[in-house]
């Protein structure tokens, strides 16, 4: 026989709003996602997809990764020099950017937001 169900919470437990923190990206506020822009007015729309796929198709594995002599499939594509709006140039350079595995870009975004560099 299953156990009986509850109808509602026990008024000892606290509400979930008291424990648990609200989602946060974890970076800096240069990299905030909740800023009411579209991917797409941050620089990440259909040119920027484009460039991204034929970045990793043509250097599928991890550069950061290979580097230190590990293979790890590029599942991101970083840019080594930040860009600074949608006009410059940095921003679709192909010698500006390269490709990450999901760990590698998110050290390496989280220590620029920190501004701890490379």
């Amino acid at each position: 026989m299953p156990p009986p169900r509850l109808r509602s919470l026990p008024a000892s437990l606290p509400r979930l709003g008291q424990v648990v923190a609200p989602h946060t990206t974890g970076a800096g506020p240069g990299f905030a996602r909740n800023d009411g822009r579209s991917s797409t007015a941050r620089g990440y729309g259909a040119d920027w997809r484009r460039v991204r796929a034929g970045v990793l198709a043509e250097e599928p594995l991890c550069r950061l990764c290979h580097a230190a002599g590990r293979v790890a499939a590029a599942t991101e594509v970083d840019h080594i020099e930040p860009f600074h709006g949608l006009a410059d140039p940095l921003r679709l350079a192909p010698t500006n950017l390269r490709p990450l595995c999901t760990p590698c870009h998110r050290s390496r975004t989280g220590r620029q937001a920190r501004g701890l560099g490379e």
